[in-house]
């Protein structure tokens, strides 16, 4: 406590509201007597779900209000810290980023408002972590220099007594009541009475009766009782249940080009289900995901007049605002080791109310020049499967082979969870295929039919793709195919490609590794498309394109398995700019087995801007195992991290 008649402390409400907001402030009398039982009003502390421990929300907001509170517009150069006596030793690191170092004061007067409003900060800080009989005292002192601080007696550290729930009004259901009886543990008897764990558990009682179906739930304040003699604070939770409220119709609002049906059925609940806060949340996420809407909510109509005990049933409301439904988009990229290229698309989203997209593509670059036509319908069938439908033509001119073809091609892709998913697609293509081999002994180009299926799995634990921070992304796939070249065969290529993600210490640094490796089984003679490369930008890096491959007398070719391993460090020097360190290694191998033993290596460094919709890369890098013929350096450009 601090000497006087009161200690003011922060209202829970006020931070709430954000550092932004205006924190409102409350006054009580407080007095201790040893062997007398006092009331303990409720202290503060954030209330940040993602903080591991709940102290460090308190920090960050008595950090911001000691240094607004204790700093003097008028500060002179000169400048120290309070002297500060008798706090608890594990609290000093605490104190030394609450109370910063502030000027000189210019007079007692002021020396005493800076030394009241230290006590105010220490007082809140004691009590939050327990020591609710603390005497804080601050002082001021007159001489050959003004002295200003605060002494403390801190006491005994409070430990909790007992802990029961109370409800103000009609109670829950017998089961629900034993579920929270069991969210005590965390205050159990004999737990230190730090506000963090008490608030926390206030916050899980009733995040545990809004998924029971409680929906208008709210907490009085906490009553606690502190025994000075025993040291022990007896805490009540004062709840007030509501009434149990089950789901009723949905109306949509806003939704002039989507159909009401394709809404309906991203419902995650049936008409009557218990009501409960995340299934609201997972229809306004779902929603969000077709990125057909700028803005989406989904809110529960409010509660009726009649307040009698019972279940009632409430609507939902969804309020949406659409979002164009014609997207334009234009990129490029550049290297030393595979030229220029550029790609364009037009999309045309939702154009029959079932959330649609038809899309054009095309592809214009010095290895290959690509057209491609899609059509996709999401939710085919049920929620979270799409329908995708493509046909392409394409060019593709490398130093391996040349190929001038088309395909038609049908996916179905399903999510499996909210971050796994799996797809089944099949192709027919048609091509004509040069390599160094048929054109070595004069031949026209190959004509090549090919029908082919694609079964893949893939794991996404990633927020952006564009630029993972944390996470890991994995996918496996296996590709059979028949293919006719003057005879029939069947080939069937394997791949896995696994990448993880995380911080160094700071979200500013970031590190991040990527594995993938490839097999072919079957028959001899498959054409160059189903084969492994490896080399150049999105492979090993500090190579020619293509350059890891086997190589025989007559050219590159294409192996039967590949193995390709890469590490980055990633530092994000500012908001718009970042470095990157990285080593790529890999080579494509003639046996079915990967070629580990093969692998060459390249390291280089790059540079990220971080544009709005992603980081655009650029990337210089040097081979490490250098061959007769390689060049010193190789330069990429393109958009989006490495991998």
């Amino acid at each position: 406590m601090i000497d006087g008649s009161h200690r003011p402390g922060l209202s829970r409400s006020g931070l709430a509201k954000g550092a932004a907001a205006s924190i409102a402030r409350m006054a009580w009398s407080f007095s201790y007597f040893p062997g007398r039982r006092l009331r303990v009003p409720r202290r503060i502390v954030s209330r940040w779900a993602d903080a591991p421990v709940i102290r460090k929300g308190l920090l960050v907001i008595l950090t911001v209000l000691g240094a607004t509170a204790l700093s003097s517009p008028n500060a002179s150069a000169q400048a120290g810290r309070l002297e500060i006596s008798g706090v608890p030793a594990f609290l000093n690191r605490d104190l030394q980023r609450l109370l910063p170092a502030e000027a000189e004061p210019q007079s007692l007067f002021e020396a005493n408002r800076q030394a009241r409003r230290a006590a105010s900060i220490l007082s809140q800080l004691l009590e939050s972590e327990g020591f609710y009989a603390a005497r804080v005292t601050p002082f001021a002192e007159d001489g050959v220099q003004l002295r200003r601080g605060v002494r403390v007696e801190a006491g005994g550290l409070f430990i909790i007594g007992s802990s029961t729930i109370s409800f103000l009004g009609p109670p829950p259901e017998d089961e629900i009541q034993t579920a929270l009886s069991k969210l005590l543990d965390g205050v159990a008897t004999g737990a230190p009475a730090q506000a963090g764990p008490i608030l926390a558990t206030e916050d899980a009682i009733l995040r545990r009766l809004n998924g029971a179906g409680y929906a208008d739930a709210s907490a009085d304040p906490v009553d606690a009782l502190a025994d000075g003699e025993l040291q022990t604070l007896d805490l009540t939770f004062r709840l007030k249940a509501g009434r149990k409220v089950t789901l009723g119709p949905v109306r949509i609002e806003g939704a002039q080009r989507t159909r009401t049906e394709f809404i309906e059925d991203m419902i995650p609940w049936a008409m009557g289900e218990t009501f409960s806060p995340e299934r609201l949340e997972e229809l306004r996420r779902r929603l969000g995901e077709t990125g057909l809407f700028n803005a989406a909510s989904v809110r529960l109509d409010p509660a009726p007049a009649d307040s009698s005990p019972g279940t009632v049933v409430r609507g939902v409301e969804v309020e949406l605002a659409e979002a164009k439904n014609r997207t334009f988009t234009l990129g490029g990229s550049a290297s030393t080791s595979e030229g220029f290229g550029l790609n364009a698309g037009w999309e045309l989203r939702n154009a029959r109310g079932r959330g649609e997209t038809f899309a054009i593509e095309g592809v214009a670059a010095n290895l290959q020049r690509r057209l491609e036509t899609s059509f996709s319908r999401p939710n085919f069938g049920h929620y979270g499967r799409l329908l995708r439908v493509s046909a392409r033509i394409e060019d593709l001119e490398t130093d391996a082979y040349l190929q001038t073809g088309g395909a038609i091609s049908a996916e179905v892709e399903d999510q499996i969870t909210g971050r796994l998913r799996a797809s089944l697609a099949i192709e027919a293509g048609y091509s004509r295929i040069s390599n160094p081999q048929v054109r070595l002994a004069g031949a026209s180009r190959r004509d090549v039919t090919s029908l082919g299926a694609t079964a893949a799995a893939e794991y996404i634990g990633v927020r952006d793709i564009l630029d993972p921070t944390n996470g890991v992304r994995a996918r496996i796939a296996i590709e059979p195919a028949l293919i006719r070249d003057g005879s029939l065969i069947g080939v069937t290529r394997l791949t896995g490609e696994a990448s993880v993600y995380s911080d160094l210490g700071t979200p500013k640094i970031v590190g991040a590794a990527r594995v993938r490796i490839g097999s072919l089984a079957g028959a001899n003679g498959a054409p160059p498309d189903r084969l492994f490369f490896a080399g150049g930008g999105g492979s090993v890096r500090g190579y020619e394109h293509q350059s890891l491959s086997p190589l025989s007398e007559t050219g590159l070719e294409g192996g039967r398995s590949l193995a390709e391993i890469s590490l980055e460090a990633r530092w994000r020097t500012s908001e718009r700019l970042g470095l990157v360190a990285f080593v790529d290694a890999g080579a494509a191998g003639q046996s079915q087995r990967p070629p580990f033993d093969e692998m060459r290596a390249g390291a280089g460094l790059g540079v990220r801007y971080y544009a709005g919709f992603g980081p655009l890369r650029a990337d210089i890098a040097v081979p490490l195992n250098r061959r007769a013929g390689d060049a010193s350096v190789q330069v990429y450009v393109s958009i989006g991290q490495a991998f």
